[in-house]
């Protein structure tokens, strides 16, 4: 199964994005000019929209392409300040390797890292990202951050940050398209993501809610792709409340009221219960509990 996202294409996407050209992208990244080129054709395929206008002797951005350009930019800049604090903090010489779902390394975890050098000195944390199923003997990484409503057979589990997920999009769209309940939505366009396919149906059921099977809908492969979209006044997206409060308070994202479906999920680290960086984990762990809001409704602690 293919690992989401597709962040060779990013990168691609990127590269292309401040050359306004392949060919320099290409140079830059090492590769063909054809594969970055295929690599963009992949991410306007996922939006289904064109990011370039293709012209003779240079490429032009579209109104949506600056926009995701834009995100990819701040995204990628979030990424290198993350990777710089990080190798500040190797004064044991040992390295912690975490795999993080990319939505909450993007909108969640990445702000906060700057606060872990003053909590947690004297070790260094490896991220990768990663959706698939928690893997340690193949996964190279020595924890997991999973959104979990059961802790997997033979591994310990921190819970931390509260999964429950609500309905969010742009204060413009919700005026536009008087969008301010959740009976609202039957003529939304909804933003959904692959790597969470069932989520907005459990959500539909949970707050007593049907729609048309032909409704509008939008797909993306990746939920930070989707939380992007809506910031964008494309539709609205399903997240954890906890990825979007900040955006919330910002007033760049608005609440559409409703259930936390499936409210008894949260984001836990994982690890094998002999793991031999324990002691590294369980620090890293507790840095995450005081990292993460008090919010009412959270479930922390420890699971068996």
């Amino acid at each position: 199964m293919r690992q989401l996202p597709p962040l060779n294409a990013l990168k691609a996407f990127d590269a292309a994005a401040r050359h306004r050209s392949f060919t320099k992208a290409a140079d830059e990244l090492h590769v063909t000019h054809g594969a970055v080129s295929r690599q963009v054709a992949t991410l306007e395929s996922h939006f289904r929209i064109a990011l370039f206008i293709r012209g003779s002797r240079a490429l032009t951005l579209t109104q949506e392409g600056i926009k995701l350009a834009h995100a990819v930019e701040r995204a990628f800049d979030n990424l290198l300040d993350a990777s710089d604090a990080l190798h500040q903090l190797n004064e044991s010489g040992s390295t912690l390797r975490v795999s993080v779902p990319p939505s909450l390394a993007m909108w969640w975890l990445m702000p906060r890292l700057s606060e872990l050098d003053n909590t947690q000195p004297g070790f260094q944390i490896e991220l990768s990202t990663s959706i698939e199923p928690v893997d340690f003997e193949q996964g190279g990484y020595d924890a997991a951050i999973r959104r979990i409503d059961a802790t997997p057979r033979g591994l310990r589990a921190e819970r931390f940050l509260d999964g429950g997920s609500v309905p969010v999009c742009s204060p413009q769209y919700q005026r536009n398209n008087e969008v301010f309940s959740p009976q609202d939505l039957v003529r939304a366009t909804l933003l959904v993501s692959r790597s969470e396919n069932n989520a907005w149906s459990e959500w539909m059921r949970g707050n007593g809610i049907r729609r048309a099977p032909d409704a509008a809908a939008k797909v993306f492969d990746q939920l930070y792709f989707a939380l992007v979209a809506a910031m964008d006044s494309l539709g609205v997206a399903l997240a954890p409340i906890a990825l979007v409060q900040e955006e919330v308070r910002k007033g760049n994202l608005c609440i559409i009221a409703g259930e936390l479906v499936p409210a008894r999920r949260a984001y836990a680290l994982l690890c094998p219960r002999t793991s031999p960086k324990l002691d590294a984990v369980l620090a890293f762990g507790r840095w995450l509990k005081h990292a993460a809001p008090g919010a009412k409704g959270s479930r922390r602690g420890a699971v068996a």
